[in-house]
């Protein structure tokens, strides 16, 4: 089965070149960096989210597979949209609140896209709950880089995402560190044994791109 979270190729209109002396193309490079970190992207995509979570797909393996593949394009627009920002937003200032919301609407998508993963290897137990760890631990990831970022204060705006993530992650057996104990390298140990316990599976299942 082909995997179900691919990224998509985003084609930038406009490209801000730097060291550039020419002040009619400086002024409309530093009007395209300022159009583009108004979060527009972010907000397309949270409005899927959101609809995502009022309307949950149907059980049948189509149905979920479409959801499944509609959320993972969610998550690839986003980890995009972080990689534009990083680039053409001017300052820290700029960045930081845009990065908060891109990593609550990652985690909530990837907390959403565990619940669909679960019930596509229902017919193995080991995926059902090795396949949601593995979101949910990068959700945890996404949440405790801003966190760790900012000194260990907790947008209030996570207020939401946060006990979307811990309740699933107790439902698939992951427990989840303290921020600061939250690394690239603890995700990276639950995708391992998450991957030998799907191994473990009669069929392939769908899973998150390494």
């Amino acid at each position: 089965m082909r995997n179900a979270r691919h990224y998509l190729t985003v084609t930038l209109a406009a490209v801000v070149l730097l060291g550039i002396a020419e002040p009619a193309r400086s002024a409309q490079s530093v009007l395209v960096a300022s159009n583009r970190c108004n979060g527009q992207t972010i907000d397309d995509a949270s409005s899927r989210i959101r609809d995502y979570d009022r309307h949950g797909p149907r059980d049948s393996s189509a149905q979920l597979l479409q959801r499944y593949g509609a959320i993972a394009d969610v998550v690839a627009t986003l980890n995009e949209e972080r990689d534009i920002l990083d680039s053409v937003c001017s300052s820290d200032a700029q960045r930081a609140p845009l990065f908060a919301q891109i990593a609550e609407y990652s985690a909530w998508a990837l907390a959403l896209e565990s619940d669909v993963a679960a019930k596509l290897n229902a017919s193995c137990p080991a995926a059902a709950s090795a396949l949601p760890a593995m979101m949910l631990a990068d959700a945890w990831l996404a949440l405790a880089n801003v966190v760790n970022s900012n000194n260990g204060v907790v947008p209030t705006t996570f207020s939401d995402v946060i006990p979307k993530v811990r309740t699933r992650a107790g439902a698939a057996g992951l427990t989840l560190p303290a921020w600061t104990d939250t690394s690239a390298y603890w995700a990276g140990q639950v995708r391992e044994k998450a991957k030998a316990a799907i191994a473990t599976c009669p069929t392939p299942s769908p899973s998150p791109t390494p």
